[in-house]
């Protein structure tokens, strides 16, 4: 049976219009519709960032790159691109590698940091439904790439770039990342641990001489979520900092949650506090990282 290999890409998701909001929170709710208050906040902050987020967009250009690099080290490999909480989902692309006959595939989730929530739930529906739908192909996910030296050198460059101008003694660098519920510190989560690691990476090779991680973007699921919150970490430390310099570590792409709850919530906060406010850009289509990540899925390819 002749090799066909496929580059499978996972995202988030996001709706892709305004009418696409229900289905897509309804989703993330587990099958249980939102609250009509509910839907219409999230409904406003998508329309406060000028309707639906450029996420699908981004991760399939990100994709793009990567198979670019795969192409570029003798790998082909032909790119799926499936999502979390939007079709096409992770299982229906999986389903479509089957039936197009793939055999080798190697997965990337455009999220740095493992944790239960994210990479392990990724890769639940990426092989159950390799299990359901072609028991013997073969299909690595890469875990983790949080500390990958391209990555860590473009957060840095993004931090630099926008310190410009500033004084670094008066200024609070925040990295931040996605909060997620505080019970997975209990069952042993390396996530929080992760997200430190990158900070300090970034934080150190810029030598930064004020800086802090916060977590952003928290759900109200009625059970407490980790923290601090960076509307929080702006509002205690506004006494004691000029300026203020958002670096997200979490997200690779812009969409709702850095383009309103860091471009919108934590600018306004900044106003309100009259603190000077920066965001460092997000990774995006970045091509010297995306080419890293296709230098590791390369040898995944030729180990599997």
């Amino acid at each position: 049976m002749p090799t066909k290999r496929a580059l499978l890409i996972m995202h988030y998701g996001t709706p892709a219009s305004i009418e696409d909001v229900l289905p897509y929170y309804t989703h993330i709710r587990r099958g249980r519709p939102p609250e009509p208050a509910a839907l219409q906040d999230l409904i406003d902050r998508y329309q406060a960032i000028g309707g639906p987020s450029p996420l699908s967009h981004i991760s399939e250009n990100q994709g793009l790159a990567i198979q670019a690099g795969l192409k570029r080290r003798g790998i082909d490999a032909e790119l799926y691109i499936g999502a979390k909480h939007t079709h096409p989902f992770v299982a229906e692309v999986v389903e479509k590698m089957a039936n197009d006959g793939v055999t080798d595939a190697v997965g990337i989730v455009l999220a740095p940091h493992y944790s239960s929530f994210s990479i392990a739930s990724y890769k639940q529906y990426a092989f159950e439904a390799k299990d359901k739908f072609s028991p013997t192909m073969s299909l690595s996910v890469l875990d983790r790439w949080a500390t990958l030296s391209e990555f860590v050198d473009g957060l840095a460059a993004r931090v630099s770039k926008q310190l410009e101008g500033w004084n670094a003694g008066e200024t609070l660098v925040i990295f931040s990342a996605h909060s997620l519920p505080q019970r997975i510190v209990s069952a042993g989560d390396p996530y929080p641990n992760e997200l430190l690691e990158t900070s300090t990476l970034v934080a150190d090779k810029l030598k930064l001489p004020h800086w802090t991680f916060a977590y952003q973007s928290a759900s109200t699921t009625g059970e407490p979520w980790l923290g601090p919150d960076v509307l929080d970490v702006i509002a205690t430390e506004s006494k004691n900092y000029k300026n203020i310099l958002c670096c997200t570590v979490g997200f690779v792409s812009d969409h709702l949650e850095v383009l309103f709850d860091l471009g919108i919530e934590a600018r306004d906060k900044c106003a309100e506090l009259d603190l000077n406010f920066r965001r460092a850009e997000t990774i995006n289509v970045d091509e010297t990282i995306m080419d890293a990540l296709a230098e590791v899925a390369s040898k995944m390819f030729t180990s599997a």
